[in-house]
């Protein structure tokens, strides 16, 4: 191995310390809150097939990503690293997935080489891989699906389906066309599709499939045809909204053009290797590597086959975004690998050390200036990060200014580049963000602290913001329920005319919430 160990260690050591850097400290965002909350009702009612959202019925995804925030949240509290735990474990489960697939083909080192490409990718190292949203957990799931079928010789349609049920009971219905389009480019790949064998497990699997998903909606609507209605047109509706979206012809026409120059940046660093292509001696050489190893063309032919058609869905979709086809940066893995095992015998003319010492010197003069930055306008103590950074980015061009073997010093000046990106970006944009964001710890607090007064029984709430409903729903230790005109209990709301006897109200940055007593009782 032709990278050091003791290089992989300190990369990986940094590598970890910025995914874990201030996981948990930034408040919840996006969509964040809807998935915490689902899981904090899901341990107060013991409910884990209905999910609900402040008491009302949610189907616009299945439950099992919020059964796992929920049983993290028993394992950590509730709070927010213990939601965004469960996308880190899957990111680097992902990663672990894709170095066993590789390391039996292209070798350990370009295995590890993909695998960080994968894990320091924009995508997944600076968005879903640290977001307590359903996709990083999702895109495990179905990557496990697809790969099932060429890396398990006796069974892997069977496992396969397996995976993707799991992964259809996490988003729904988008599991189905990456699995079985990738099911069908496998058949075809492996000229297997008249096979009797091929046609009984691919019908054994999807009785696994539909059988699981059916075990899910028998077990909440108990064979009552409305409740059945009402969940699948939700999730019939979330995944047809986009389908319809295409429309508008002239949106979707630039979408299409624009779309895979995303992908390929969100992908950054390491998609920047593909310009290798360009150069006609790798070009060709390439091609002669898949002539002569087998495995490397089967793996690539494959991942071809299971790309192309999945991507195509989003691709020409005008709603279509990047983090649906997270799981198709998987196997845009694979070929960084291979391109990586290339380049061990094929010399390209590029000279790789003065960019990479340009690169840390930029990294170093960005974090000296962040830190002024931060130590002015944060209320973060960050700005020591920032310093920090700067220093060891100096340490890496003085490492890179030695004598160093041309394959550690590729892999130290992407993997390198990209953590201390991470950091930087987590202890500057971030800080600033907690700085200036609203405070929906403080404000929700202050509102289960004044229901508490009240020795509630029942609490009901009309409220939208589930970013400021978690905090008060955690620290009230009790589900929020829908407003009911004829329960008693507290309410709170924004509309006074909803609450009944108001007793007290709170002022937020979105607007005053009034707490009080409805139909006489709280």
């Amino acid at each position: 191995m032709l990278i050091s160990k003791r290089v992989l260690i300190i990369i990986f050591a940094l590598y970890l310390f910025g995914l874990f850097f201030h996981l948990g400290r930034m408040y919840f965002q996006h969509e964040e809150p809807r998935r915490a909350i689902i899981a904090l009702e899901m341990n107060y009612s013991g409910n884990y097939v209905q999910p609900t959202v402040l008491g009302k019925a949610y189907f616009k995804k299945p439950p099992l990503h919020n059964i796992v925030i929920a049983m993290f949240f028993k394992i950590f509290k509730e709070n927010e690293f213990a939601a965004r735990l469960v996308s880190v474990l899957s990111l680097l489960s992902f990663a672990g997935v894709i170095f066993l697939v590789l390391k039996d083909i292209v070798g350990i080192e370009a295995s590890v080489f993909a695998s960080f490409s994968f894990l320091t990718s924009f995508v997944t190292y600076f968005s879903y891989g640290i977001l307590a949203e359903t996709d990083m957990f999702f895109s495990f799931l179905v990557f496990c699906s697809m790969i099932s079928l060429i890396t398990f010789k006796r069974y892997g349609i069977l496992i396969g389906s397996l995976f993707a049920a799991l992964a259809l009971l996490t988003k729904g219905f988008p599991a189905l066309h990456y699995f079985y389009f990738t099911l069908l480019a496998y058949g075809l790949l492996e000229r297997k599709i008249k096979d009797s064998k091929f046609i009984i497990h691919s019908v054994i699997g999807s009785f696994i499939i539909f059988g699981l998903f059916g075990l899910w909606i028998f077990s909440f609507s108990h064979g009552n045809i409305h409740k059945i209605d009402y969940a699948l047109g939700f999730l019939l509706s979330e995944s047809g909204s986009r389908v319809l979206s295409i429309e508008h012809i002239f949106k979707a026409l630039v979408h299409a053009v624009t779309f895979p120059i995303k992908f390929w940046y969100h992908f950054l660093p390491f998609s920047v290797l593909v310009f290798a292509f360009f150069n006609k001696h790798f070009r060709d050489e390439f091609f002669i590597l898949l002539k002569s190893n087998k495995k490397i063309e089967r793996l690539l032919k494959f991942s071809l086959f299971a790309f192309l058609p999945n991507f195509m869905v989003y691709d020409l979709i005008p709603d279509g975004r990047v983090r649906y086809t997270l799981v198709l940066f998987g196997f845009f893995a694979f070929l960084i690998g291979v391109l990586y095992y290339e380049l061990e015998y094929v010399k390209l003319d590029f000279n790789t050390k003065r960019w990479s010492v340009i690169a840390f010197m930029v990294v170093a003069v960005v974090s000296f200036v962040s830190s002024v930055f931060v130590y002015e306008f944060t209320a973060t103590k960050d700005y020591i990060v920032c310093i920090l950074t700067g220093f060891v980015s100096l340490l890496f061009v003085y490492a890179l200014k030695k004598e160093v073997h041309r394959q550690n010093l590729i892999f130290i000046s992407f993997t390198g580049f990209a953590v201390l990106v991470k950091i930087l970006y987590i202890s500057t944009y971030f800080s600033y963000l907690f700085t200036y964001y609203t405070n929906y710890r403080s404000y929700g607090n202050r509102i289960a602290r004044i229901i508490l007064k009240n020795n509630p029984e029942y609490v009901m709430s009309d409220a939208r913001d589930l970013r400021l409903f978690f905090y008060v729903e955690r620290d009230l230790k009790m589900p929020i329920h829908t407003i009911k005109s004829e329960r008693k209990g507290i309410v709170v709301s924004k509309h006074g005319n909803r609450v009944g006897v108001v007793k007290e109200e709170v002022n937020t940055p979105k607007g005053i919430y009034y707490i009080g007593i409805k139909n006489g009782g709280a």
